[in-house]
């Protein structure tokens, strides 16, 4: 048993299907299935049941776990070798939203890549529980996202505090206020009022996204019910429609670093903060306390922060 049979075997475990584990693995599929044969052989238990679909057998739900901390232990004293021997080689696996990668990675990457060329980064894009998970089950080294992160054992270091901005469609600032827009826009720019804004549409992230959850306690404390017209898994998505005219929409200032090109006949957006200090939220990094953090994730750490920073 080696390294490389287990993690083929933790491909094919997490896929439940030969063809789809190859593909990811760029192996073939015959390749593929005679590794995972050799590995039965020499256990001398079937880890598979192949009909009538392939499913892991209770030895290989048992394998799945143990595969996992013989991995990630490898990879931990790969990394402290490196650091000790001054190479830094190896793998940086960082877990983030799709979105706040978005804002952020074209900034970070280029740094980080110029100080350690010969590291392999692995990028894991999911919302907040798919990144806890990840963590958890050791198949990230960091992740980055909105506190709060809810697993134990868990160091969280700032990088910025972000509060909720509304990106509001200027046509609809325009018909709303008439002749007064251009005060109100002066006005808001310090802080909007969200009553104001009853009876236009909104277009925002589904349930369950932690931003989601804090705009929906904010509505709540001020008694709005906003007009939805739209929910989506994508903030980016929420940002195109509002840069279409379609609706208002509400996100971390961060992430408006990821707002799209405007259309030619777009009429662009205006940019009001709420100031209620429940829409404020820290991001942070995060990463296990009893797993060894490389030299190199500790720099991607501090480069995020000297981003966040500028």
């Amino acid at each position: 048993m080696n390294f490389q049979h287990l993690k083929y075997f933790l491909m094919v475990a997490e896929e439940l299907n030969i063809t789809r584990a190859a593909e990811r693995l760029y192996i073939s599929q015959q390749s593929l299935s005679n590794h995972i044969g050799n590995l039965e052989r020499e256990l001398g238990v079937k880890l598979f049941t192949r009909s009538p679909k392939l499913s892991l057998t209770y030895a290989g739900g048992l394998l799945v776990d143990t595969a996992s901390q013989i991995l990630d232990l490898h990879s931990q004293y790969l990394s402290k070798v490196g650091d000790i021997n001054k190479q830094y080689l190896g793998v940086l696996r960082v877990g983030i939203s799709h979105t706040c990668g978005l804002a952020l990675l074209p900034d970070i990457l280029p740094r980080f890549r110029a100080e350690f060329p010969q590291v392999e980064f692995s990028l894991f894009e999911g919302n907040s529980t798919q990144l806890e998970d990840e963590l958890s089950h050791g198949r990230t080294d960091l992740i980055i996202c909105f506190q709060p992160i809810i697993m134990d054992g868990v160091a969280a270091i700032p990088l910025t505090e972000q509060r909720l901005v509304m990106v509001v469609p200027r046509t609809f600032t325009d018909q709303l206020f008439g002749p007064q827009a251009g005060e109100i826009r002066r006005q808001y720019a310090q802080g909007a009022d969200i009553q104001a804004f009853e009876h236009l549409p909104f277009v925002l992230i589904k349930r369950g996204n932690r931003t989601r959850n804090i705009v929906d306690q904010y509505f709540s404390r001020y008694y709005f019910k906003p007009q939805l017209i739209l929910e989506t898994e994508n903030t980016v998505t929420t940002l195109a429609m509002a840069l279409a005219g379609v609706g208002i929409t509400i996100c971390p200032e961060l992430f408006l670093r990821a707002i799209p090109n405007p259309p030619h006949d777009s009429a662009g957006v205006d940019l009001f903060p709420l100031t209620d200090p429940s829409t404020f939220s820290k991001l942070v990094a995060g990463y296990r306390k009893s797993r060894y953090l490389s030299h190199f994730g500790q720099r991607f750490i501090e480069i995020t922060q000297d981003v966040l920073g500028e």
